[in-house]
């Protein structure tokens, strides 16, 4: 109420209550004062919540806008996702938009399901560095996240050990003759990768980032989304493996695929070594990358460490293929050192093939061995269990070594998929060449 309209009622008041005749008088003249100043003050409060709502509703407006354009019913239903402002929703909104999501509502539930508040809160905590003691944290996450597949997978891998793994050591078996035909050329084309892991441990921010976000998603387990998809192609990209036609390391299989991998040991390890990869193609099919996630057993390189920013140290396999990522089956692998990283050449063995080498090694006469055992304190010597060992000859080889086996080693034998452990070198760790059968199990599989 403006002061000129209360004087002038304080002035007309007074006069009522002086020219009034008695007591009674004057009090209506007071109550009446009372009544007009309430009426002008609800008067003055009904225009000024009229201005301000109408301010909302124009505000309101562009919120709500901003909130319908990323798949929200109004701003109100952005807020209760964890959106405070339209500035955050509008930068959240573009960075689902960059990850080809159709909306934020869409990313925000594929967050949710991994347990996070929001897209925006995913993105923040799953883009922060990886130190040294969470790689652990990572790895052993990893373990148990896949712990059903690491189970079948090792399975798997030690049937196929106990059937393969006498004949690769023996003179003139076919595995052995498989080893010796593929081992020199692994061993030639391991040079090949440094390149690539220089580029590893020298990631941009982004790409870093990007991997980030792969190695926890391996921790959680969860499925791969398109965010999963966006940050393959991002770190494939920074490291010059993924390309418009598809990408050879070694040989001419241009239709190829690469892999990060976290594993449950570093490096090489005597026995079974298990590791999780996402997998994805160097090449599109029908305007998208077919991505896998495959668990695999055997003696091969699993997570090293390499420091790839001051005060972050980041452990991962690094591996590409030839073939499309969806493949699963038995594997032969050959291990060594090169360019002071840890370097496996593995093989993926063609079903036909694989049942030649177990048929080699059923097939061959055995013999009995007995295992040395160490003399009691009292000096007597105790026997050890005896078990029956293949006994390979030439004839045998030459029995199984038929033209189409020999050709399809061969064919095999031309490009071996390469695999490192970005790590600090530990050649002590490697020794030797080694040799071994191994398994490769797809648990999942998609397309981005």
């Amino acid at each position: 109420m403006s002061n000129n309209l209360k004087n002038g009622l304080l002035l007309a008041t007074a006069i009522g209550i002086a020219l009034a005749p008695n007591q009674a008088a004057a009090k209506s003249a007071a109550d009446w004062l009372k009544g007009a100043v309430k009426t002008v003050e609800n008067a003055g409060n009904s225009a000024v919540n009229t201005v301000s709502g109408t301010a909302n509703n124009v505000a309101n407006d562009t919120t709500n806008a901003a909130a319908q354009g990323v798949g929200y019913a109004n701003f109100a239903a952005a807020q209760a996702k964890g959106y405070a402002d339209t500035s955050i929703l509008q930068a959240a909104s573009e960075v689902a938009s960059a990850s080809r999501w159709s909306s934020l509502a869409a990313a925000d539930t594929a967050s949710q399901a991994m347990g996070f508040k929001n897209y925006a809160e995913r993105m923040a905590s799953d883009s922060a560095a990886v130190g040294a003691a969470e790689y652990s944290q990572i790895k052993a996450g990893t373990v148990s996240a896949y712990r059903t597949s690491f189970s079948q997978a090792s399975n798997t891998f030690e049937a196929g050990r106990v059937a393969l793994s006498p004949g690769v050591g023996r003179s003139y078996s076919l595995a052995k003759y498989f080893a010796d035909r593929c081992q020199s050329g692994a061993t030639s084309s391991w040079g090949r990768i440094t390149p690539y892991v220089s580029k590893a441990q020298s990631l941009n921010a982004n790409a870093k980032e990007a991997l980030y976000r792969l190695l926890r998603t391996l921790a959680r387990g969860s499925t791969p989304d398109q965010q999963t998809g966006a940050d393959m192609r991002a770190v494939g990209e920074a490291l010059g493996l993924v390309t418009a036609n598809g990408f050879a390391l070694v040989g001419n299989a241009y239709q190829s695929n690469f892999s990060v991998s976290v594993g449950g040991s570093g490096g090489w390890i005597a026995g079974v070594n298990t590791a999780v990869s996402l997998a994805m193609d160097t090449f599109p099919t029908n305007g998208k990358y077919n991505m896998t996630v495959a668990v695999s057993s055997g003696v091969q390189v699993a997570a090293g460490t390499g420091t790839l920013a001051p005060g972050a140290t980041i452990g991962f396999g690094l591996g590409w293929a030839p073939g499309s990522a969806n493949q699963s089956g038995v594997t032969m692998t050959a291990g060594g050192t090169a360019g002071g990283v840890d370097v496996a050449a593995q093989w993926s063995v063609p079903p036909s093939l694989a049942q030649a080498l177990i048929t080699d090694v059923a097939n061959a006469p055995t013999e009995q061995k007995s295992m040395s055992m160490p003399k009691l304190p009292t000096g007597r010597s105790v026997k050890g269990p005896t078990f029956n060992v293949p006994v390979f000859s030439e004839a045998s080889l030459a029995a199984s070594l038929t033209s189409a086996v020999a050709a399809q080693v061969d064919s095999v034998c031309q490009a071996p998929g390469i695999s490192v452990g970005v790590s600090l070198p530990v050649p002590q760790n490697l020794g030797n060449v080694t040799f071994s059968p191994g398994y490769t199990q797809v648990v999942w599989s998609g397309a981005f």
